[in-house]
């Protein structure tokens, strides 16, 4: 080989590498850019009808353990932040849950859905309760709920709501 061959493979080969080391160093930041672009800000509606049952349902979930005093099932679904903030525990959890009477039915009216991350969006609802109690004609309440569906792990958690977004 002479010299000119010899310097035609280096270069060839600095260039190979520096393609490749583009390459992977565009693709790792690319990724990384894709996930630090989630708008964890906007709020919209929820039009899709899959999610509006999903999150539904579980409120429904919730309800029913609310209804029958299921302490222990409770503090499993509330969320572990609201927990923190608030200083929930088994003897303080009603206070903040407050109660329903009968067999609540949940009919929900209207939902809107924030991004927090890939994978967990926090839906924020509005219904209302039908509770049925025994001789008396079953009134609805309005009930505002905040649920927080992790679609990766398909877990759940629910945090008590004011309803501010929805009067």
């Amino acid at each position: 080989m002479n010299k000119n061959e010899k310097t035609q493979v280096i270069v060839t080969v600095v260039l190979v590498a520096a393609a490749l080391i583009l390459i992977i160093y565009s693709t790792f930041f690319n990724k990384k850019e894709v996930s630090e672009k989630i708008d964890t800000e906007t709020i919209s509606i929820v039009n899709d009808n899959s999610k509006f049952f999903t999150v539904s349902s579980c409120v429904s979930k919730y309800l029913n353990y609310l209804s029958i005093r299921d302490t222990d099932n409770l503090l499993i679904l509330l969320s572990n932040d609201y927990k923190t903030k608030n200083s929930v525990d088994k003897s303080n959890i009603y206070s903040f849950v407050g109660s329903v009477q009968g067999n609540p039915e949940f009919s929900p009216r209207k939902m809107f859905v924030q991004r927090m991350s890939k994978n967990v969006y926090k839906y924020y609802v509005y219904g209302t309760i039908t509770q049925d109690v025994i001789n008396t004609l079953g009134e609805s309440i309005d009930y505002y709920l905040i649920v927080i569906l992790d679609e990766e792990n398909m877990t759940f958690a629910i945090e008590p709501y004011n309803g501010e977004m929805f009067k």
